[in-house]
């Protein structure tokens, strides 16, 4: 069965408002972001006077998206019963649901002008239109009426429970929230102007009248969620708050400010060199404190290098020896014995140097045996 008109138009308008609500939130957020990102440039400035003036408009900000969020979730609510809403709205529920809004309206109007005392109030409307006042939060609360029944059909005993909802519990608060918040809203939205018309064709004129000034009585149980009020509330930050969001934006950005920047003290005297005298001006170095009798890391393996080098001299190296060498030819045939003159250690004489692979002579000069059948066998290759 297709929706009827009136059902279209509602859900219709919430379609288009849902997606606007989003819109004004993601917008919020972004502008909030902006707004604490010049703020942190300020505590790192050190301008706390205007960082303290400016970070209440973060504030506001914050609380409006939360307001926002709330309406969309009701907004949320009403269009997933909005079968149920127009169902009960313009049937004789709806018209019960109307006058008990009217009377209630009228019997307060009364009572401040002290015509009904205040422990009267909502007896005449419970009499007339059969419904009293109960809790609305957490599921509809129902009214008690005993009677007896034969086997007639005759009433003879037991108990019979009527709904004192005006139409649904979670839409009565639903509608009331969207009315009290509509003259309030932080935002100029059209379909939210368009919403409260249609919710005021079903609730009737006297529920939004109650709904936007928060007047139900106490005994009726519905009341606009109290969160609602205090986000839509008109009055500045504490100073708490304040210094909280401060701090908070700046641990965020990194900036020291606050507890952050406060005096550490003095440092703990197990830091403290006790050589360093208390008129010194800090011209030392300072020097890293450790426990007696236990070497450092560093001075351990200095200590142990120094042992290895005296143990075992470097390779290579002789007192008395020049660190250059040069290698002269190897023997040939017409110079089978080669020299190469050298200055010594002084600089002031030659010494000859002989060649690693030169042959051995005798005394007269003469090579030996041995020698001179080695020469012959290079000849002959």
């Amino acid at each position: 069965m297709p929706p009827s008109p009136q059902t279209a138009k509602l859900t219709s308008t919430l379609h288009l408002l849902i997606p606007r609500l989003r819109l004004l939130q993601k917008k919020s957020t972004a502008s909030s972001v902006i707004q604490r990102r010049e703020l942190s440039h300020l505590l790192s400035e050190h301008k706390d006077a205007s960082a303290r003036i400016r970070v209440e408009n973060v504030i506001a900000t914050d609380i409006a998206i939360e307001v926002m969020e709330m309406v969309e979730l009701y907004c949320e609510l009403i269009l997933a019963r909005a079968n149920v809403l127009d169902q009960n709205a313009f049937s004789e529920k709806g018209v019960e649901a109307r006058n008990r809004a009217k009377e209630t309206l009228v019997e307060i109007r009364r009572r401040e002008m002290g015509v009904v005392s205040e422990e009267g109030l909502g007896s005449s409307s419970a009499k007339k239109s059969g419904f009293g006042f109960g809790t609305i939060f957490g599921g509809s609360k129902k009214e008690t009426t005993s009677f007896l029944t034969s086997t007639t059909g005759e009433r003879v005993g037991g108990v019979e429970e009527v709904d004192r909802a005006y139409i649904d519990s979670a839409l009565d608060e639903a509608a009331a929230a969207i009315f009290y918040a509509y003259p309030r809203f932080p935002s100029d939205v059209r379909e939210l102007t368009i919403l409260r018309g249609l919710l005021a064709d079903r609730y009737g004129k006297e529920f939004m009248t109650l709904a936007q000034d928060d007047r139900f009585p106490v005994g009726d149980g519905l009341k606009v969620p109290e969160r609602l009020v205090k986000g839509l509330r008109v009055r500045p930050p504490s100073q708490e708050l304040v210094d909280s969001y401060l701090r908070e934006i700046a641990r965020a950005y990194g900036v020291s400010w606050g507890r952050d920047a406060e005096d550490l003290g003095e440092a703990p005297t197990e830091f403290v060199d006790e050589d360093v005298e208390a008129g010194d001006d800090g011209g030392n170095l300072p020097v890293t404190p450790r426990k007696e009798g236990r070497p450092s890391e560093v001075e351990r393996r200095m200590s142990d290098a120094a042992e290895l080098n005296r143990a075992t001299p470097p390779k290579g190296f002789q007192s008395g020896k020049s660190p250059v060498s040069v290698a002269p030819p190897g023997p040939r045939s017409d110079n089978p014995n080669p020299r190469v003159k050298v200055p010594d250690g002084n600089g002031n004489a030659e010494a000859d140097v002989e060649p690693k692979g030169a042959s051995k002579t005798t005394k007269g000069g003469i090579p030996e045996l041995d020698e001179l059948t080695r020469r012959f066998a290079a000849l002959k290759r």
